[in-house]
């Protein structure tokens, strides 16, 4: 049985193996995915090869994938110029160009965190219901949207009611190990095998199984949902009903994944509900403070009976590439103490990256005063950074240590 990620190295698509699944749960779904990464990653090339090994034109006047600018493009691109001898019947349509977007099977949405408001409207409507001002687009089912992370100047968050609209929010790998770098810079076009690689069979054969989950497994599944979401919302935050019901459906494909690929387990279920959960945060796109601690503290509390130990490198890959001026806060999720508000000591779930112990009486002096003087270092960092370079005369430290 071939892999997904077989598949995207048949493709040329190399170091994609982390995020794999959740781009395959786009596809089975034929919901709209999201994806964040620095620049020169993949995330057009990955569009455009998924839309050619899905027997989707990508050439000439007819073609049926575009990849549209949502920085430059117009609205006047997207729909094209009215058709006159249909406005002389009292009609109302457009006449079909490359760029407009009537036909359009597959799109990928670029840069849309550099559109300017009334476009991000505008693609709201198209990502929500598949239509431009009220008039349906019939046959696209494939939405792959693109940004920069928000560390990237002129990337700016998204407005909330666009980020809930994806079922996925994909954070793209900006580090490649020897192995996938060189197959990259050595890849031959000519060797990429676009068809007969069976792609639309294998989504064929996972939407079915998703389809057709047990239901003792759908209610386990229901039961981390119900429970994430209540933990998120006693925390302060919004993880809506929208949000809570595109969870499941991402968990119960990524467990349709596992058993089509026989690679399921029960333990599986908790592993694709952190990794469901993560790439379900739009935090991470709508606000400079991603608010991974909480996110954090709500999969553990939600983990913390299951017993099993999952995969925390999310939060690592994250923190790693998005070096901001709130780097503090990852310091103190992933170098220091849990926050006593939210303790659960006795959990490991999610990988050796947690910090599960809050016992202050094993540390030594010499740590003790290490843990002060980081903490004092990025207290001074950030105060730098928001009453200095930026003039914020009103800005109050945010961290307590005593707390």
């Amino acid at each position: 049985m071939k892999k997904f990620t077989d598949l995207l190295n048949d493709l040329g698509i190399y170091g994609y193996n982390n995020i794999s699944k959740p781009i395959l749960a786009g596809l089975v779904a034929e919901e709209p995915i999201l994806l964040v990464g620095d620049h020169g990653t993949g995330k057009t090339m990955l569009a455009e090869k998924l839309a050619e090994a899905l027997n989707i034109k990508t050439t000439g006047y007819d073609k049926e994938f575009n990849a549209y600018d949502a920085a430059k493009s117009m609205f006047e691109d997207l729909i094209g110029f009215p058709d006159p001898q249909k406005l002389q019947k009292g009609e109302m349509d457009y006449i079909n160009s490359p760029l407009t977007i009537w036909n359009k099977r597959f799109i990928l949405v670029d840069e849309i965190s550099r559109a300017n408001p009334n476009m991000q409207n505008k693609w709201l409507e198209i990502i929500r219901s598949r239509r431009v001002m009220g008039k349906e687009i019939p046959n696209l089912k494939y939405i792959i949207a693109a940004m920069n992370p928000l560390t990237y100047l002129g990337a700016n968050p998204l407005d909330a009611a666009l980020a809930d609209r994806f079922l996925l929010i994909i954070n793209v790998p900006s580090e490649f190990n020897r192995n996938d770098l060189d197959a990259i810079i050595n890849l031959d076009k000519k060797n990429i095998k676009n068809k007969n690689n069976n792609l639309k069979t294998m989504l064929f054969d996972i939407k079915k199984i998703y389809e057709n989950l047990n239901l003792d497994l759908v209610k386990e599944i229901d039961k981390h949902v119900l429970d994430f979401t209540e933990n998120i919302n006693k925390m302060g935050l919004q993880f809506s009903p929208r949000r809570a019901g595109m969870l499941k459906r991402s968990i119960c494909i990524f467990t349709a994944i596992d058993i089509y690929e026989g690679n399921y387990t029960p333990k599986k279920v908790n592993e694709n509900f952190i990794n469901a959960a993560y790439n379900s945060w739009n935090y991470l796109v709508t606000d400079n403070d991603p608010k991974l601690q909480i996110l954090k503290e709500g999969l553990v509390a939600t983990s913390n009976n299951a017993n099993v130990k999952g995969d925390d490198t999310i939060f690592e890959n994250y923190k790693n590439k998005n070096k901001t001026d709130d780097d503090f806060i990852f310091n103190n999720i992933f170098g220091g103490k849990q926050n006593k508000a939210h303790n659960y000591s006795n959990n490991s779930n999610l990988g050796n990256n947690i910090n599960n112990s809050d016992d202050d009486d094993d540390q030594s002096d010499a740590s003790v005063f290490k843990d002060i003087f980081a903490d004092g270092f990025n207290l001074f960092t950030e105060g730098f950074w928001e009453m200095v370079v930026k003039g914020n005369d009103k800005w109050k430290p945010r961290y307590d240590r005593d707390k």
